[in-house]
C-alpha cells in the first residue's frame, strides 16, 4: 500500500486517498491544537465536513461567511468540543438535509455550529435563523451565543415593561446584549458595571447608569444603597477566570419574593449545585444556553425594534489575525464581540 506514497502521508485516510487519487477537498479553519483547546492553528489544508443528505437528515452544511468566538472557546478541551474553534457563525446553505424543509440552498442564515471557524461547517437545522436584510452577515454572526443567552437570562430574570436590570460585566460581548435587549424589553432602569474608561460605551448602547467597578468606595456605595430594589441582576463577570465574586452581593440587592439572579459563570460547586444537583438557592440561576430558532429570530427582532446593532471587533481570518482576536479575547477587554469574516 505504500508503494510512491509520500512520506509525509502520516495516516491510512491519506495513503488511501493518494493512493486511488481520490480527491480531498480541504479547508482554511482555525484548529485547537492541543489536546486541552488552548492553542490555535491556522490550518489551509484541514478536510471539509462530510456532508450527506441521508445521514445529516436534520441539518445543513454551510459555507460560512462570518464566525465569532467566545470564551468558552479556549475554555473547553478538543475532545469535548471539536478540532476546529467556533460556534457562531453566518453564512449560505450549500445544502440541505432530507428531513429539512424549513430551509433551502441559497439561504442566507445565522447560528450555532461546533467548529464554525472554518470555512465551512454542518449546523443542526433547529439552530439557525434565516438572516435578515438589514444585517450584515458579521453582525449576524455575533449575534448566536451572546444575545441568545443574554435574552433567555433576561427571561429568567422576568424583565418586563418597567423592569430594573443590573448588568455586571458590561462592556463585554454578553454585557453589551444584555443592555440592548433589556433596553428593547422595556427596562426602565439599566445600571452598567464596568470599568469606569467603558462608560459612555454602555450609555450609548443603552445603560441608564454606570458603577465604576475599579472604584471601590463607588461599587460598595451601589450595593449598599439599592437593596431590594432590583428585579433582575445578570451577571457577566463572576466565575469568569479572573476571581470575581458579586454573587452574595448581588442577591442583596433582589426585590423581596420576585427578584432574580441570574450568573452565567461559576465555580465546579455552583455548576455542581445548579447543573448536577439542581440545588442551588430559590432565585439564583445559572444560564445554560438553548440554542434555537425562535430565540435567534426573537433576538433579531428586539434589536430591529431599537434599531440597534452588535458591537464588533472584526478581524481578518488569517493566522495572524486568529491571534490578535484570541489575545484579545483572553485579555478579557474586548469591547463588544470578536467577529472573523471568513
Amino acid at each position: 500500500l505504500d508503494s510512491g506514497v509520500p512520506k509525509e502521508a502520516s495516516s491510512f485516510v491519506t495513503i488511501l486517498l493518494h493512493r486511488y487519487k481520490i480527491k480531498q477537498f480541504t479547508m482554511k479553519a482555525a484548529i485547537r491544537k492541543s489536546t486541552f483547546g488552548g492553542v490555535t492553528l491556522f490550518s489551509k489544508t484541514q478536510p471539509e465536513p462530510n456532508f450527506s443528505p441521508s445521514k445529516n437528515s436534520n441539518e445543513v452544511l454551510v459555507k460560512v461567511k462570518s464566525a465569532a468566538i467566545n470564551p468558552v472557546d479556549y475554555k473547553l478541551p478538543r475532545f469535548v468540543i471539536g478540532p476546529v474553534f467556533g460556534l457562531d457563525f453566518s453564512g449560505i446553505v450549500e445544502e440541505i438535509g432530507d428531513n429539512v424543509t424549513n430551509f433551502k440552498v441559497g439561504d442566507a442564515v445565522y447560528g450555532h455550529a461546533h467548529g464554525s471557524l472554518a470555512e465551512k461547517a454542518v449546523s443542526s437545522a433547529n439552530k439557525i435563523a434565516k438572516k435578515t436584510d438589514d444585517l450584515t452577515f458579521s453582525e449576524a454572526a455575533a449575534l448566536p451565543v451572546a444575545y441568545v443567552t443574554a435574552l433567555q437570562g433576561l427571561r429568567l430574570g422576568k424583565v418586563t415593561e418597567g423592569s430594573s436590570v443590573l448588568i455586571i460585566g458590561a462592556s463585554g460581548g454578553c454585557g453589551i446584549a444584555a443592555i440592548q435587549l433589556a433596553k428593547a424589553m422595556g427596562a426602565k432602569r439599566i445600571i452598567a458595571i464596568c470599568s469606569g474608561k467603558n462608560s459612555q460605551l454602555v450609555k450609548e448602547t443603552g445603560a441608564t447608569e454606570v458603577v465604576d467597578y475599579t472604584n471601590e468606595s463607588e461599587l460598595q456605595s451601589f450595593f449598599a444603597t439599592n437593596k431590594e430594589s432590583i428585579q433582575c441582576v445578570y451577571d457577566a463577570a463572576t466565575g469568569s477566570g479572573h476571581g470575581e465574586k458579586y454573587t452574595n452581593a448581588s442577591m442583596s440587592l433582589l426585590l423581596k419574593d420576585v427578584g432574580e439572579y441570574v450568573q452565567l459563570n461559576g465555580s465546579a460547586k455552583v455548576w455542581t449545585k445548579g447543573v448536577v444537583l439542581k440545588k442551588l438557592p430559590k432565585h439564583q440561576h445559572l444560564i445554560l444556553t438553548d440554542m434555537n430558532t425562535a430565540d435567534l429570530e426573537e433576538v433579531s427582532l428586539l434589536l430591529k425594534k431599537i434599531n440597534a446593532k452588535p458591537l464588533m471587533n472584526i478581524m481578518p481570518f488569517t493566522e495572524e489575525g486568529l491571534k490578535e482576536g484570541f489575545d484579545l479575547l483572553k485579555s478579557r477587554r474586548a469591547k463588544g464581540k470578536i467577529v472573523f469574516d471568513i
